[in-house]
């Protein structure tokens, strides 16, 4: 084995391991296209999660989060270092999903207000009662104009803030605060009219 070959997987370890996101997509941006497999790696499954959740959809979730990856890359070079990454990546997709709906025209506007569903948050269940639940809840979530299902989305499934998500989606953050407690409330309106029927 030449010494290049025992150096290449201690960069990836090294990579993986103690670059943050910020750091990866400096390289990326230098050239170093082993950070877009760390950074896929760390993220493909979040923002596949994204979009099944959004679209309902499998073979498009796969199509769109390749296309988010592909953007990644080819935008890298414009990549601001004063960024978050996950915002970044997630408005990227948030974009793709918004061209998605258009072209099936079945995005809505977040001010839209059609009915919703419901979430059981009791976290006391047994695993097959919590994976049913889950189910109700996905059924539920597909009730939810996209709009309202990103703000879900983003709050509770991918863990950001009132502050970050209105980064992402270029809102205010009280705004997006009032629109997550409207989509909530009528989530658990649906939820629980699905689990009574």
């Amino acid at each position: 084995m030449s010494e290049k070959q025992l150096k290449q997987p201690d960069f990836e370890n090294y990579m993986t391991e103690r670059l943050s996101d910020e750091q990866l997509m400096k390289q990326l941006a230098e050239g170093k296209n082993q950070a877009a497999a760390v950074l896929y790696d760390r993220y493909h499954k979040n923002v596949y999660g994204y979009f099944v959740r959004m679209t309902r959809d499998g073979e498009a979730s796969r199509d769109l989060t390749q296309n988010v990856f592909m953007k990644v890359i080819r935008y890298s070079q414009s990549w601001k270092e004063d960024r978050v990454f996950a915002h970044w990546l997630f408005r990227i997709a948030r974009n793709i999903m918004v061209d998605f709906f258009r072209g099936a025209r079945k995005f809505y506007d977040l001010n839209d207000e059609p009915e919703i569903s419901a979430r059981d948050n009791d976290e006391s269940v047994r695993a097959m009662e919590a994976s049913e639940s889950f189910d109700f809840l996905l059924e539920a979530m597909s009730k939810l104009p996209p709009g309202y299902r990103e703000l879900i989305e983003l709050s509770r499934f991918q863990g950001f803030s009132y502050k970050e998500i209105a980064e992402t989606i270029q809102s205010n953050e009280n705004a997006v605060k009032v629109k997550t407690f409207r989509a909530i409330q009528k989530l658990k309106e649906i939820y629980t009219q699905i689990i009574m029927e």
